[in-house]
């Protein structure tokens, strides 16, 4: 019954319908007409296409360029151009297709619940700035798709090319760590914590540098285990070291809300791994559990050593007596407040919006430009319409990932599994680091979000015929 049920929250079944009823719709039919008038330009199409990939490449390795840390606007024109490419090479006859799936509908409700509430809003030029941000992200998805819903190599490609990236950043901040790089802004309560080194790399801010680097560890592990999958182990060992350096670097950010994202995304990873190994190979169940019972106990000593580790996840447990504690729950009293009398259509969405907003419910010295609480910005920002379709979106892609990788064995390529699982962990990291902070909507971190949704909307699922 269980089993039925999640795959019924993977939409699988709504996918043909969807595509059908858009293949049907006015909207697809100007596409349709200036495709039909453009055959001879096919090979034109294919090669603004085959670019488009290449921008999106682009895209993953400038995400923590110094320079994009505080103009987001440039990384915006990247995925804007790249999207752009890829359109204009389809209707030029390129030979990539796309084919609609039922989290588009997800996608796009989402996106209309952000319309809706820029429409009402009280706010209105802040939240149309926002809404442009959002649709950008959007497109980012839609573009992301396109590039791998046919062609999964790009996957592995994509996702190399970040975490590759990422293993740069953390390099970089190995080095201002041995160097005890002064802090660009006081971010740790000197009242309680000792003053100590946070790197922040390129990125500027230690929570920021957590949150980018977060959903690599996982993304890193999963082309890691998709390459022993396939017996490519010397490309599989250097995936796993570089996933233990990313990781490790998370660890030196000193960000609590990335301490534990982190547990978060190494738990859901090695859970599904025992899982695996518990039902597949009964034999290996006890020293599996000693190995495990081995790693925690190192684990829990290696981190002992970890300059202000300990005290910086006491600090978690101090409640209002940490600044930091005490002012997210003030912001989250405040923000909840703003949510129950905005609850139909939100407040709008945007960090402007917020702000303008915010100042009628804020408790007097403690300012913000988010709620440092995922789940509630978007119901701030996009009411009961916004947060239910977010939640249905993630709760979908998890249904996916689980299905891809439990009945994924069928398929010849099906080393597509571990992406899956590293997405999945991933987006499970990302979401418990959002709980307590706001760096999920800065676009290094956005990016990212999307592609994990773009990963698990495109990966192949079995049908009833396969599985």
């Amino acid at each position: 019954m269980l089993s039925n049920l999640v795959s019924q929250l993977t939409l699988q079944h709504f996918d043909q319908p969807w595509a059908q009823m858009i293949a049907e719709s006015l909207l697809s039919r100007p596409f349709a007409w200036i495709k039909r008038l453009s055959p001879s330009l096919s090979g034109l199409g294919s090669i603004l296409q085959k670019i488009s990939f290449l921008t999106a490449l682009l895209l993953m390795a400038a995400l923590a360029l110094p320079q994009f840390a505080d103009d987001k606007e440039a990384l915006a024109i990247i995925a804007s151009a790249g999207f752009a490419l890829w359109v204009l090479g389809y209707l030029a006859g390129g030979s990539e297709q796309r084919k609609p799936t039922a989290i588009d509908a997800i996608v796009l409700l989402y996106f209309a619940a952000n319309v809706i509430s820029t429409g009402a809003s009280h706010y209105f030029a802040e939240s149309v700035r926002g809404l442009s941000k959002v649709a950008v992200y959007i497109l980012t998805y839609f573009y992301l798709t396109s590039l791998m819903q046919k062609h999964p190599g790009r996957k592995c490609a994509l996702i190399a090319v970040l975490v590759l990236t990422g293993f740069l950043v953390s390099l970089y901040g190995f080095y201002q760590y041995h160097n005890h790089v002064e802090p660009l802004a006081t971010w740790e309560d000197p009242t309680v914590e000792n003053k100590g080194t946070r790197i922040f790399s390129t990125l500027k801010n230690p929570n920021l540098l957590a949150g980018y680097l977060l959903p690599q560890v996982s993304l890193a592990a999963g082309l890691a285990m998709a390459a022993f999958s396939v017996k490519r182990w010397l490309l599989g060992v250097p995936l796993i070291c570089i996933a233990a350096a990313i990781a490790i670097a998370t660890l030196l950010t000193g960000s609590r809300g990335g301490y534990l994202g982190l547990f978060a995304t190494g738990g859901a990873f090695v859970f599904v791994v025992v899982a695996m190994i518990w039902r597949d190979q009964p034999k290996l169940r006890m020293p599996m559990i000693a190995v495990l019972l081995v790693g925690a106990a190192g684990s829990l000593l290696a981190l002992h050593f970890v300059p202000g580790f300990e005290q910086r996840i006491t600090s978690i447990f101090a409640g209002s007596e940490h600044s930091s504690n005490a002012f997210r729950m003030n912001v989250w009293r405040s923000s909840f407040n703003m949510f129950k009398d905005n609850w139909w259509f939100g407040i709008g969405p945007g960090n402007q919006t917020f702000r303008l907003a915010y100042g009628l419910y804020m408790i007097s010295g403690f300012d913000a430009l988010g709620t440092y609480c995922v789940p509630l910005e978007v119901a701030v920002e996009a009411g009961l319409l916004g947060i239910a379709s977010f939640i249905a979106l993630v709760v979908c892609l998890f249904a996916r990932a689980h299905v891809a990788f439990w009945r994924g064995s069928v398929f010849a390529d099906s080393w597509q599994r571990w992406l899956a699982v590293g997405a999945a962990a991933a987006l499970v990291g990302m979401m418990v680091h959002g709980l307590v902070d706001t760096v999920f909507y800065r676009p290094q971190v956005q990016f990212i979000f999307w592609l994990i949704v773009a990963l698990l909307t495109t990966v192949e699922l079995p049908t009833n015929e396969t599985a």
